[in-house]
């Protein structure tokens, strides 16, 4: 009984493993960015926005 070879395997499960690593590190770089970045960007945005306006107010 002959076994068969092992042609490919190796290249598939790279591939298949790239493809995931790449997939999974892109859906977690926008969890982070538009998730958590860009909304603590957009917070201190608005906080500085405000308290110049507030300065801009007292002064007249």
């Amino acid at each position: 009984m002959a076994v068969k070879p092992i042609v490919g395997m190796l290249r598939r499960n790279l591939i298949l493993d790239l493809g995931i690593s790449l997939g999974l590190g892109f859906a977690m770089g926008n969890v982070f960015w538009y998730g958590f970045h860009m909304p603590r960007t957009h917070a201190r945005d608005n906080f500085y926005k405000a308290l110049e306006e507030e300065r801009i107010a007292k002064r007249g």
